[in-house]
């Protein structure tokens, strides 16, 4: 299961490298964001974090807030490294699992966001707002 989880990041990573424009369009609706530097290691010393929410609907008109962090994000235009898209699994698990890839990949801006229904993201009841369909689109909204 962890090799198919490093390949599908690898892959998702590959297909975002307009990621570099991600958190600065218009199109992306940011409610809510803040720095902070981490310093639990050597290498998260000099790492800057954005946290924030990007807010996502679905076709009932519904509105949803997905919690998002980008990890040296100064990093998002680099030319020789392609920023990493960290997708966690499911159901209900938050993407903070996959935060050691900060210490693995120190050179790289890494994208993390909570999938709706878990970590820091909203969590509707309804069973109706989750879908693969829907789970794309959010993806599609948070890498505009």
């Amino acid at each position: 299961m962890g090799y198919h989880l490093c390949y599908l990041v690898l892959v998702v990573a590959c297909l975002c490298l307009s990621v570099a424009t991600a958190f600065t369009t218009p199109s992306t609706t940011i409610i809510s964001s803040h720095k902070k530097s981490s310093s639990s290691s050597l290498l998260h010393a000099s790492s800057t974090t954005n946290e924030g929410h990007v807010q996502v609907s679905r076709p009932d008109g519904s509105q949803h807030q997905l919690a998002y962090r980008v990890v040296r994000p100064m990093n998002l235009s680099s030319q020789q490294a392609a920023p990493i898209v960290a997708l966690h699994g499911g159901p209900s698990v938050p993407s903070n699992y996959l935060y050691p890839l900060e210490d693995v990949v120190p050179y790289r801006s890494i994208v993390f966001y909570d999938q709706l229904g878990c970590g820091k993201s909203d969590e509707p009841t309804d069973l109706s707002q989750y879908s693969i369909q829907d789970s794309v689109k959010d993806l599609q909204v948070l890498l505009k």
